[in-house]
């Protein structure tokens, strides 16, 4: 893959990312931490550590992640593979419930339960040709989201990845 096609594809995860992160209102500010552990256990996750190298494998993922930190309120991890690229993020103000009330965020944004948690499975506004969608759970006070694309489009379903590879992770992930 060519460097152009690299800087489309980053620049459109980035898009999903920035359109997740939103410009409502922080979590203290709509709904009481369940307690005063659970944001410090999301603070201890490690994006680039969710799966592990077998998983990693199996998913069609390259290792080491890169560490993506553009946006300091969601650090994440990039993940290159075929045929589905990948980033890992994690948010510790905000919930699969407070994404879901940006209503105007979101082409789609289909409510889930994985493992017990609120999910959602979720396209943001203008991400739509770019084949890129979004995993969500509640972990540890926060969200982890788990942002899926093609390599190249061959019709794959991105969002189902995504659950897959939620599905995966969750277990592990403090409540």
């Amino acid at each position: 893959m060519n460097r152009l096609s690299q800087a489309v594809v980053a620049a459109c995860a980035s898009v999903v990312v920035l359109a997740l992160a939103g410009c409502g209102p922080s979590r203290s500010s709509e709904e009481p931490a369940p307690g005063a552990q659970q944001p410090q256990a999301l603070a201890a996750v490690d994006p680039c550590t969710l799966l592990t190298p077998e998983e990693l494998q199996s998913f069609g993922f390259e290792a080491p992640g890169e560490p993506d930190t553009g946006i300091s309120s969601e650090p994440g991890c990039r993940f290159n593979g075929r045929p589905f690229r990948a980033t890992f993020s994690k948010n510790q103000e905000k919930t699969v419930d407070s994404y879901g009330r940006q209503k105007d965020t979101w082409a789609k944004y289909d409510r889930l339960e994985i493992d017990g948690r609120p999910a959602a499975s979720a396209i943001a506004e203008g991400s739509t040709q770019a084949r890129l969608c979004s995993a969500l759970f509640d972990a540890g006070g926060g969200v982890i989201i788990i942002t899926v694309s093609e390599f190249r489009d061959q019709g794959l379903d991105e969002c189902a990845e995504g659950v897959k590879i939620a599905e995966a992770i969750a277990p592990r992930m403090p409540k």
